[in-house]
């Protein structure tokens, strides 16, 4: 792990995409596969930060890196749409960021990887501005055969599961969203 004011350069190039994209949203249609690119991205590089010592996680850095690079490559094609100076300071900010220098601050989620997670499996994540009942949530994501995490604070929250099951169990948590609209 960097040191000495430096910060994780995977954490850091992961924020620089992610903030083009949405810089970027705003007058472009985003590919389906950059986002995705972007999501899995995030998940390996969390799973690869619980233990970086670890051979199995070590062996993600390729993947991760792969991933990357191919969100960078068409963000950075849709970003010359913006003019030159727009891709100049991008590719600076993505050059800092690959040195270790944090160019935007990390607010993560406390969030744990859950090891041994099959690699075909999809997961949606979101935010809810209140606490909810947890409870309520497991017994949907039990019946929709779903795995589901909360983060600490019980207002973020991720699904894990095949593309189908997450979308029943969606639809099942449906007034849970309503509640949060209504609040």
């Amino acid at each position: 792990m960097p040191n000495d004011g430096q910060v994780n350069p995977l954490d850091q190039r992961w924020l620089v995409l992610d903030n083009l994209l949405r810089a970027l949203f705003k007058t472009h249609e985003i590919p389906r596969d950059v986002v995705q690119n972007l999501q899995h991205a995030r998940a390996l590089t969390n799973y690869y930060n619980e233990d970086s010592t670890a051979q199995e996680r070590i062996n993600e850095l390729p993947k991760i890196d792969s991933l990357l690079n191919s969100a960078e490559q068409k963000l950075m094609i849709m970003a010359e749409d913006e003019g030159p100076e727009f891709v100049d300071e991008w590719t600076q900010k993505l050059a800092d960021a690959s040195q270790g220098k944090e160019v935007f601050k990390d607010h993560k989620i406390q969030s744990k990887f859950i090891p041994g997670m099959p690699a075909n499996f999809d997961f949606v994540r979101f935010n809810f501005r209140d606490e909810i009942q947890v409870e309520r949530f497991y017994e949907v994501c039990e019946y929709e055969n779903v795995i589901i995490e909360f983060d600490d604070n019980d207002k973020s929250v991720f699904i894990f599961g095949e593309k189908d099951n997450i979308s029943n169990a969606l639809s099942e948590m449906a007034s849970f969203f309503q509640e949060q609209v209504d609040a």
